[in-house]
């Protein structure tokens, strides 16, 4: 009997699993027992899943080795999932946007657009005017989170307004004290940021990328708001949103990144100009994903038009 080996997961893949395992762990005592059943639902889907496709399988590599099956958007969901939206929704989304964005193309490895992207996108345009995705405030009460199931109050006001309002100083303490509405994804906005440039350094994933797509993010935040009322430190915006999480997405799944420097390039700047729009002109803090999706989508149109090597 041969054996049987996942190549989606290497030594980074498990090093992405343990920090998702601690972050979620930590998110819970914030936002309650209902994030936990969340993401709990979201593994369980991807695990039957996976073992529908080992059932109906038809054929393995020469050399034994099953195909990658595509677990990263059931691993990664979970950090969009806001804590109003009905938990029904979750595998159906998750089953759609499988086929969608993966099974369609042939498999793991051959799709070209980021899956859990696909799938935040594809919620919210189903649900993204019912206020099931509204944000909500994490807890303020110390361990509070694993006694009840719901978490604060929808916002009031856009969130570019409250991601604005919130000084420098404070802005760590506000992503995950309850001080600003947010989604599980965006409470420990610095620590997903730094662990997506460790993923990036450590095991050589599109490095090119996160720098520029960083940078790109605070430039234009910095420089789209024309009006000081619209004006936001470019910190609060790489920070208090899903900028960390979106980026995080984007080196776990590097394969769907352009592989050349030039190509990383582009598309982060892209990345940066659009996430930044959706989120200056929404009130939904899951709208940076749509940019995401976008960068997607055009920076091969602008990578062949303007030359630039694919490999």
């Amino acid at each position: 009997m041969k054996i049987r080996k996942n190549s989606e997961f290497g030594t980074a893949g498990y090093c992405l699993a343990v920090f998702l395992f601690l972050l979620y762990f930590q998110v819970i005592g914030l936002y309650g027992l209902k994030f936990a059943v969340g993401a709990i639902i979201s593994w369980v889907t991807g695990g039957i899943m996976w073992v529908i496709r080992i059932l109906f399988q038809k054929a393995e590599d020469e050399e034994g080795v099953d195909k990658p099956f595509g677990w990263l958007i059931f691993l990664l969901f979970p950090l969009f999932i806001p804590l109003a939206m009905p938990l029904w929704i979750i595998p159906f989304v998750l089953v759609v946007c499988y086929f969608i964005s993966i099974a369609a193309f042939g498999g793991h490895g051959r799709h070209i657009f980021n899956p859990v992207i696909v799938a935040v996108v594809f919620m919210l345009y189903g649900y993204g005017a019912t206020g099931v995705l509204n944000a909500s405030r994490p807890l303020s009460i110390s361990n509070a989170g694993y006694r009840i199931w719901t978490a604060g109050v929808p916002p009031r006001a856009d969130i570019r307004d409250v991601f604005a309002s919130v000084s420098s100083s404070d802005i760590i303490d506000a992503s995950f004290k309850g001080l600003i509405p947010n989604i599980p994804g965006s409470c420990f906005g610095l620590v997903i940021l730094i662990a997506s440039l460790v993923l990036a350094i450590l095991f050589r994933r599109r490095i090119h990328w996160w720098l520029v797509a960083v940078g790109s993010v605070c430039t234009f935040a910095w420089l789209l708001p024309q009006h000081p009322d619209l004006a936001m430190p470019p910190i609060n915006a790489l920070l208090l949103g899903i900028m960390p999480s979106l980026i995080l997405c984007g080196i776990a799944d590097f394969t769907t990144l352009p592989e050349s420097v030039s190509g990383q390039i582009i598309h982060a700047i892209l990345f940066g100009v659009f996430s930044v729009l959706m989120l200056f002109n929404s009130a939904d803090i899951l709208a940076p994903a749509y940019g995401f999706l976008l960068a997607q989508v055009i920076s091969p149109l602008v990578i062949d038009v303007l030359g630039v090597k694919h490999e």
